[in-house]
């Protein structure tokens, strides 16, 4: 997990916690309602499954895995690798390149180096590269657009259980006023739980995923473009010069130091 996600989350449910045990004087169970859980959950996976196909929904504990444990793309690395691979096929030849596609981590880089290898058009390998970037990030829409269901239907599900819980509530309001008011606060706990579920969990793992699909698909353009410039033959400089320019001038000046 990158720390900014594990630092999110403990700064974010840290303080929510805190405010809670402080209002009720350390009766955290007051906040704890299974009934209002199981229908703002329940209620907001119900409508994520009828607006969405069934396949996304149930591919939710592989988009968690990457939102939790998927490694940062260093793009200085991946612009170091590329003119590495340059420089073997200046010196070499690019047939000294078919050992480092094996090998290579990236199934994108070895798909891209082998079609390289392989003498195929520089169109084509374009045109097969850029076809995968597009599905992989079409594919990646799905986990985004499942927790931003999830963030969009949450609040809406909670304030359903506030009502519920109102309606069982009036019909007692002849009774001790006590009773009233541990209704009422349990009718509040729904509208609590929507509210959980779209700011402190639905919703920022949907910007985490796009934000994450977003890095990789930038990483996989500067291979591309690596690959195409290998293809062509040009010079490691070239391709360090070229490549360098989707950096900014600060991750530029920080990249011998990285490699």
């Amino acid at each position: 997990m990158d720390l900014a996600t594990l630092f999110g989350l403990l700064l974010a449910w840290g303080v929510v916690l805190y405010s809670m045990f402080h209002a009720s004087e350390g009766a955290m169970g007051a906040y704890f309602k299974p009934p209002e859980i199981a229908l703002v959950l329940g209620g907001s996976i119900g409508a994520a499954m009828l607006s969405m196909p069934l396949h996304s929904v149930t591919s939710a504990v592989a988009y968690l895995k990457k939102w939790a444990l998927n490694k940062e793309q260093h793009i200085q690395h991946v612009i170091k690798d590329m003119v590495q691979y340059a420089e073997t096929a200046r010196r070499d030849g690019v047939l000294a390149l078919e050992s480092v596609a094996r090998d290579a981590p990236d199934p994108f880089l070895r798909r891209g180096l082998q079609l390289t290898i392989d003498g195929t058009d520089p169109e084509i390998i374009e045109r097969i590269l850029r076809i995968e970037i597009e599905s992989m990030a079409e594919r990646h829409k799905h986990g985004k657009h499942l927790f931003h269901t999830l963030a969009k239907f949450g609040p809406g599900f909670g304030l359903m259980a506030t009502l519920i819980a109102q309606v069982a509530m009036f019909r007692n309001l002849a009774g001790d006023a006590g009773v009233i008011g541990q209704a009422l606060a349990i009718a509040l706990t729904g509208t609590l739980y929507g509210c959980i579920l779209q700011n402190l969990v639905a919703g920022p793992i949907a910007e985490k995923l796009g934000f994450r699909s977003q890095e990789e698909a930038f990483s996989k353009e500067i291979m591309l473009q690596g690959i195409l410039s290998i293809q062509a033959g040009n010079n490691p400089r070239v391709v360090e010069m070229q490549l360098m320019s989707f950096l900014s001038n600060k991750q530029q000046a920080a990249l011998p130091k990285a490699a």
